[in-house]
């Protein structure tokens, strides 16, 4: 049969009183030592929180731990709970001034540290520290419990001082560093934990304390009052620690089903997710992923963002970046044809080298004809930019038909500037017309024409007919028919002189005849 529960309640005081005997005195001594404060307390307190604080910027546990190593937190934290236990307020009094001077004096360090630093940026060992749970307190217990426990048997004090200092001065440094960047959310976390931690170790060292009979001539109400304090303490910051696990375990369930899904949907279109950021804001779900995927899947957001909310049952906000990528096979098809782009842009750099070389050459010839035709016919001259040039013919070289034939065949030529080529001052030439006709023939339009453009070349657009016939009705038919011809070709103004029909003959006429069908033209200026 199984004990009963006064039975085992009268074994358990029987095995306490057997086995739990400490010095009682020497306990009381050595923690009213440790706690007490001093030069060392101060500087060590100092070193921890410094180094502490720059393995918080700089994102390293090990640097932490390290800092842990030689924090002197544990002795007031130890002597505040065995006050409470054996309800010494004086000690009590004097383990508060000395955890407040710690906490002032790592404040201060970590702030000056932090102002200084160029590394202002919040961690993950700082963020990690920002929002305590219940997981914390229980962390808190069981080190203020193997803290009492190390301090009243005198075995692994400093070992377990690790623990103790790992829950508090991590916590003390990320308010330091939310204080000097003016974070009040981060300050406001690490407070919360900082006090959190502390009060649940200093009340777990006075549950340990009791455990070991110290505070035996407390009177029932002193005990009652110290159940009380505990039990409440515990149950007060278990209420806003345990809310602020679930709603980190709900967000862990949250994020694992957002990754499930967008995994699975990336999958569907040979992408992968790389990058994965969930926060809630009120009842809303902020998503941010990266896709990588080798083709762009259009409306996939859209489609996400329903299938996430009907999930989770709350409104969802997804941004998706969808970053293209390519297979083996693309990769090898542009290569090919990078391939055979740049083959073609060698050909067609070959292709512009060699026209460049035979347009050189071609110009270069043209430059030497040009060099020995100005030596022969006459100069060049550039005028404005190098798109005219004018070339002024010698004396005695081209005629007119000649002149206007060669401005005409560099005009052909299409390269290079435009060349008027001025004819050298010359009679211009007669006009003959057959027996009893006033009609211009082809070669009168040529003439006409030739004149016409010697005129315009030589900035003298008019001209002065002289008739030969006299002022009659075939001469003055005549003198009109080249008039008009010579209006037509830009020749805007004549003068007409009608000479007596028995003053010249043509070389044309016959023995005895008189020339009736020359008319002839002169240069006029305006």
């Amino acid at each position: 049969m199984l004990p009963s529960p006064q039975a085992l309640w009268r074994w358990l005081r029987q095995w306490r009183r057997e086995h739990l005997q400490v010095d009682r005195f020497a306990v009381l001594q050595h923690v009213d030592e440790a706690g007490a404060l001093a030069p060392r307390f101060a500087f060590m307190v100092v070193m921890s929180c410094g180094i502490a604080t720059l393995g918080l910027l700089q994102g390293s546990a090990a640097v932490i731990i390290g800092a842990m190593l030689i924090s002197p937190l544990m002795g007031p934290i130890v002597e505040m709970g065995m006050s409470l236990a054996v309800f010494d307020l004086r000690n009590l009094r004097g383990s508060l001034r000395t955890l407040a001077v710690g906490v002032a004096l790592s404040l201060l360090i970590a702030i000056l540290i932090v102002a200084v630093s160029p590394l202002q940026e919040p961690t993950a060992e700082i963020l990690a520290r920002t929002e305590p749970t219940l997981f914390d307190l229980l962390v808190a217990v069981f080190s203020g419990l193997a803290g009492a426990y190390a301090t009243i048997t005198r075995k692994g004090e400093t070992i377990v001082g690790v623990a103790i200092a790992t829950a508090l001065m991590p916590p003390l440094a990320v308010v330091g560093f939310g204080i000097a960047t003016g974070s009040a959310s981060i300050a406001g976390g690490a407070a919360f934990l900082f006090m959190t931690n502390l009060l649940a170790i200093a009340l777990s060292v006075t549950v340990m304390a009791r455990w070991y009979h110290f505070g035996r001539s407390d009177s029932p109400q002193q005990t009652a009052w110290q159940a009380a304090l505990i039990v409440g303490t515990f149950a007060l910051l278990s209420i806003p620690l345990g809310l602020a696990l679930r709603d980190i375990a709900a967000r862990g369930l949250a994020e694992r089903s957002i990754r499930t899904t967008l995994e699975a949907a990336a999958r569907e279109v040979q992408g992968q997710i790389t990058a994965l950021r969930v926060e809630q804001r009120g009842r809303d779900v902020q998503v941010d992923a990266m896709l990588l995927t080798p083709r762009y899947a259009a409306g996939l957001a859209t489609q996400l963002e329903r299938t996430l909310e009907t999930q989770l049952g709350r409104p969802v906000v997804l941004a998706l970046r969808e970053v293209l990528t390519a297979d083996d096979s693309q990769i090898a098809r542009e290569q090919a044809t990078l391939s055979q782009l740049r083959d073609s842009v060698d050909e067609l750099r070959t292709a512009a080298s060699r026209e460049a070389q035979q347009r050189r050459g071609r110009d270069d010839a043209m430059a030497a004809l040009r060099e020995r035709a100005s030596a022969y016919l006459g100069p060049m001259e550039t005028l404005g930019d190098g798109q005219r040039v004018l070339w002024r013919l010698r004396a005695d070289t081209l005629d007119l038909r000649g002149a206007r034939a060669l401005e005409a065949a560099l005009a052909g030529s299409a390269q290079g500037p435009a060349v008027e080529v001025i004819p050298p001052l010359q009679p211009l030439p007669q006009v003959v017309f057959a027996d009893d006709s006033v009609a211009l023939d082809d070669t009168a339009q040529q003439q006409l024409a030739d004149a016409a453009w010697a005129l315009q070349r030589w900035q003298a657009p008019t001209a002065h007919l002289h008739v030969q016939g006299g002022d009659t009705g075939p001469g003055r038919a005549r003198a009109a028919a080249i008039a008009d011809a010579l209006r037509a070709l830009g020749v805007t103004t004549t003068t007409i002189d009608y000479a007596d029909r028995n003053e010249v003959r043509t070389h044309a006429a016959a023995p005895g005849q008189v020339g009736l069908r020359t008319v002839a033209l002169q240069a006029g200026v305006r």
